[in-house]
């Protein structure tokens, strides 16, 4: 226990150290707060134009949370594939410890990251479109908006996993966050989408969290949005599980060919 907890840690100060040399100042306050605002200003103005502040204010919900999605799976996914082009995955393999806590604490700062771009968007766009969201209700969601981050890291996490032994983990990872946009019901209800795709809505991660979080701001209580949680918390165990076993596959036959060339 006392290892794991050591590389945990001692992953997580990697992380933020790394992140904290490439976010200078000037790229904090001329490029990442820029970026993550227009990100969602873009379509929550749309959404404004089509159907006014209600749905307005549904675009700007789903986008402060998308962003935050966004973020942490492209991120999650460079985590694991970035053992294999640091040529650091065989050490993993020959280590006596568990490679778990190891690459959970270096995911410790992009989770930091992907709440940070949740909280600007929401302390920026709803000041300045005047959309009426109760800070108190907004804060009741706050374990929800967690656990869908979380969701999404375990998406990015198989993705990397099952991209290993390729080039374009990063390019299909991309793919995957985009089309959320469009399928996760964030600037367009789930209901308003063809059934069938919406079959495939509701196996992804973030479709019922967010939901949740809808439901929470507009002053649901957490027993009714228990079956919502409940789904996500499943998708998001589902997901997590895949990476576990691919990750631990992709070691072993990695030991079988004794072989770290991947590519």
């Amino acid at each position: 226990m006392k290892n794991n907890i050591r590389l945990l840690l001692s992953g997580a100060r990697a992380s933020w150290a790394t992140y904290l040399v490439d976010l200078t100042p000037t790229v904090f306050f001329g490029m990442r707060i820029p970026r993550t605002i227009l990100q969602s200003l873009f379509f929550v103005y749309l959404a404004k134009a089509a159907g006014g502040d209600d749905l307005a204010r549904f675009a700007l919900i789903g986008n402060a949370i998308q962003i935050a999605v966004f973020n942490v799976m492209l991120a999650m996914e460079e985590v694991i594939e970035s053992e294999k082009w640091n040529s650091t995955f065989q050490y993993l393999i020959a280590a006596p410890s568990s490679w778990f806590p190891s690459m959970v604490g270096k995911s410790m700062a992009h989770y930091g990251d992907a709440i940070l771009a949740t909280v600007i968007s929401f302390a920026a766009l709803i000041p300045l479109l005047k959309i009426e969201i109760s800070l108190a209700n907004l804060l009741h969601s706050v374990p929800v908006i967690l656990l869908v981050i979380f969701s999404a890291t375990t998406l990015g996490w198989s993705i990397g996993a099952f991209s290993l032994p390729i080039r374009y983990g990063f390019m299909i990872c991309n793919w995957f966050a985009y089309a959320m946009i469009v399928l996760c019901g964030v600037n367009v209800p789930v209901s308003a989408l063809p059934p069938t795709v919406q079959f495939f809505s509701n196996i992804l991660p973030v479709t019922h969290g967010l939901q949740a979080i809808r439901a929470l701001i507009d002053g649901a209580t957490y027993s009714n949005v228990f079956p919502l949680i409940s789904a996500e918390i499943l998708i998001a165990f589902v997901y997590g599980s895949i990476a576990w076993l691919m990750f631990g596959y992709r070691m072993k036959t990695t030991r079988q060919k004794g072989t770290f060339e991947l590519v």
